[in-house]
């Protein structure tokens, strides 16, 4: 299996000041550093389907693949990649590799009440991104990784 590791993340402390920024489709996601492990381009021909799930070779370990844009309930798009990226996040030792389009970089965040939104299971709040004069919803990995 041919992987280009882009990061590894030595996140071993609770800071979610800290985040990383990525795209899915035309939505920009915060992803607390505290839960990247680290950020792989994976050949799309190295991705296996266990159970009916896509899942990925990741040090030894079986990790299962979250597609974003599925969860988001966004339009899929019909191109097809050779490669994508996966940010591996984990939570009590459980891993899960989430499929994202762009990687914007790393960032602090101050995280903002979602208000009426607050009772979405996949954010836990929203950031306003002062370099590049946007908002990122903030992750909640721990939904995902369950």
């Amino acid at each position: 299996m041919e992987t280009n590791q882009l990061a590894v993340i030595n996140s071993t402390s609770d800071d979610n000041a800290q985040a990383l920024i990525v795209g899915v489709q035309n939505e920009t996601v915060a992803i607390p550093l505290s839960s990247v492990l680290a950020i792989e381009n994976i050949q799309t021909s190295d991705i296996s389907l266990v159970d009916r799930e896509d899942v990925i070779n990741h040090r030894g370990r079986v990790i299962p693949l979250v597609y974003l844009d599925k969860i988001f309930e966004l339009e899929e798009s019909s191109e097809e990649k050779e490669s994508i990226n996966v940010v591996v996040c984990t939570k009590d030792d459980v891993n899960v590799g989430l499929v994202v389009d762009k990687l914007f970089g790393q960032t602090e965040i101050e995280s903002k009440s979602l208000g009426l939104l607050s009772d979405n299971e996949f954010f836990t709040g929203v950031s306003i991104l002062p370099d590049v004069d946007d908002v990122a919803l903030i992750l909640n990995v721990e939904s995902l990784v369950a």
